[in-house]
């Protein structure tokens, strides 16, 4: 749920993004904004001092006289534009930096936080979340130094000359426009903050639907509901246009009142300056200058507010910025630092009294009391129906999942490895591997730290049975996979994937429905370089399949269901008693 954090605490937080080059251009940028909302305020004075000198003393002035006066006008203007070039490239530096800095450690907190984050929402509604947030982030810093600052200190100067040079009946009419304005747009604020949080959500969540769509094109297509689909976008884009009216006309109304404001101060000040003038309090060059000067405030004015409206908004986008850095890191990472096993001495796994359900779903137990020891270089087939399971228990060895027990590998208990010990020593290849949009080079040597060469890749390739088909595609190693593999086969996906495991030479090979979109011949091959793997390197192989055929080659296949075991043994043995695996072969249970 979104919260609004206060403006100073986010400032400061935001102030953290900044390298100290860009903090101490802040206080250039400060400084100069001094002299520069000084400098704003020599025209109205000018004009009314020449105002004065033309009309009151017109036979001993000429119009060289009034040349030196014009140069001030003209030469403050110009060092005024120059200052504000100046500022303007300070805050982008700072602002773009800030940016920078900001992507980065989102980027860095979303790669470390729980899975059951990412399960509990959709990509999309993360992306578009995350954009809209940093945006946020980047634009209050340059409201608050670029527009919010200039218009306070400008201010501040107009209010200075104000009660300086104009009588105080009129000094005192001026400023008063500031805090009604300032009651105008607190109370717009107050609110719109409500609907302001509404439409973001409303937006993240058809960001999410949007991305939803595009991942199932194929499926859209092939059921024709491409009509359905865009129904249920338009209805969700009419909520959204809905609210954003109910908005927009708050807003209108809340503008309205601002110009009356202004309208109404502007007519009571000409006319208490022209009545002071007819008195002969004052003079006309100085009716002048309470009109210039009353722009000159009620200019900055309408950038204040302006600028706290958007600071508003900015202020809810900044805040989830914040709230996405304050996600909590998940339980694999709560070892920090890289590797602390410096030798393996075994490949075994024991696990012991494992137990697990989701966070969301306390009542519905995943695994329950599992017991299970695996001796090093062991092949291990895991059966049993949809759901039983069997892939929480070989996420538990990788740590994509927190169970309840104890789980080690080699000896070393799982809670005392780190993510860098794990990706050495395990490797898990899904039923639907993840490719990136790279090349299939890259895609094969994903997360290896080391220089890897064009040969060690091939060969790796050549196990999975996928390097002929690699050398006939265009551009070969250097064929550019598209978003999650889509201009692949199922197939090659997987092979690829494989590919990937057989490169690392893991001491722990996790395959869950690794081959099931692979053809007999490839499949058989395939199964040569397991038995390899467990002969030549020692490694240990845990195998999901739902095709029991695949597990005849095992060691040993154990049996779950509800999230126990239920039988274990050979493949043949297993055929041969009466129980779960035997009905699985058959066909009576799925």
């Amino acid at each position: 749920m979104r919260r609004k954090m206060p403006l100073f605490s986010l400032t400061k937080q935001i102030f953290g993004l900044l390298q100290k080059r860009q903090k101490r251009s802040f206080w250039i940028v400060l400084l100069i904004l001094a002299v520069s909302a000084g400098l704003s305020q020599i025209l109205p004075l000018a004009v009314g001092y020449l105002t004065d000198r033309v009309l009151v003393d017109r036979a001993n002035i000429s119009f060289q006289t009034t040349v030196p006066v014009l140069l001030v006008i003209l030469i403050t203007s110009v060092v005024n534009e120059v200052i504000k070039v100046i500022r303007r490239l300070l805050v982008e530096d700072a602002s773009t930096q800030a940016e920078k800095e900001a992507r980065n450690r989102a980027a860095a907190s979303l790669m470390l936080a729980p899975m059951r984050y990412f399960r509990q929402n959709m990509t999309g509604n993360i992306h578009g979340r995350l954009n809209r947030s940093i945006e946020g982030t980047t634009k209050l810093v340059k409201l608050i130094f670029m527009d919010f600052a200039p218009a306070v200190a400008t201010g501040i100067a107009a209010v200075f000359v104000i009660f300086s040079q104009l009588p105080w009946q009129v000094a005192l009419l001026m400023v008063l426009v500031v805090p009604v304005g300032t009651l105008i747009v607190m109370r717009q604020i107050s609110t719109q903050k409500g609907i302001r949080v509404e439409l973001l959500q409303t937006k993240a969540d058809l960001d999410g639907t949007m991305v939803e769509l595009l991942g199932g094109m194929e499926t859209i297509r092939s059921m024709d509901s491409a009509e359905i689909e865009c129904a249920r976008i338009d209805r969700r884009s009419e909520a959204l246009r809905t609210k954003e009216m109910k908005h927009h006309r708050a807003m209108a109304f809340y503008d309205c009142l601002k110009f009356i404001n202004e309208a109404a101060f502007n007519v009571a000040v000409i006319g208490i300056s022209v009545l002071l003038a007819f008195q002969g309090a004052i003079s006309v060059g100085t009716v002048l200058t309470a009109y210039l000067c009353f722009t000159q405030l009620t200019g900055p004015l309408r950038e204040l507010h302006r600028i706290l409206d958007e600071v508003s908004e900015c202020t809810v986008l900044a805040s989830d910025y914040f709230q996405i850095l304050g996600i909590p890191k998940d339980f694999s990472y709560a070892v920090q630092g890289e590797k602390r096993v410096e030798k393996w001495d075994s490949n075994d796994i024991q696990m012991q009294h494992l137990r697990f359900h989701y966070a969301e779903e306390p009542d519905k137990p995943i695994l329950e009391d599992l017991n299970l020891q695996v001796g090093a270089g062991k092949f291990i087939g895991i059966a049993g129906p949809s759901g039983c399971g069997k892939s929480t228990v070989t996420k538990a060895i990788d740590k994509l999942e927190e169970t309840e027990g104890t789980i080690t590998i080699g000896g070393y208990d799982l809670a005392a490895l780190t993510r860098a010990d794990l990706a050495e020593a395990v490797v898990l290849v899904p039923q639907v591997p993840f490719l990136f949009a790279d090349t299939i080079f890259h895609n094969i040597c994903y997360g290896i730290k080391r220089e890897v060469t064009l040969e060690e890749v091939r060969e790796a390739a050549r196990r999975a049975s996928i390097d002929a088909d690699i050398m006939q595609m265009p551009g070969q190693y250097a064929f550019l996979v598209a978003e999650a593999g889509h201009n692949l086969s199922g197939g090659q996906r997987q092979r690829i994937a494989l590919a990937r495991a057989f490169l690392r030479t893991p001491r722990i090979l996790i395959l869950d429905e690794a081959t099931s979109a692979l053809d007999n011949t490839s499949e058989k091959q395939i199964q040569v370089e397991f038995e390899r793997m467990k002969e030549v390197y020692g490694t240990t192989i845990l195998s999901i399949a739902h095709r029991l055929t695949t597990l005849k080659n095992c060691d040993q296949i154990v049996v779950m269901d509800h999230g126990k075991i239920v039988q274990q043994g050979t493949y043949d043995s297993l055929r041969e008693q009466p129980g779960l695996f035997r009905d699985m072969s058959l066909g009576i249970v799925q």
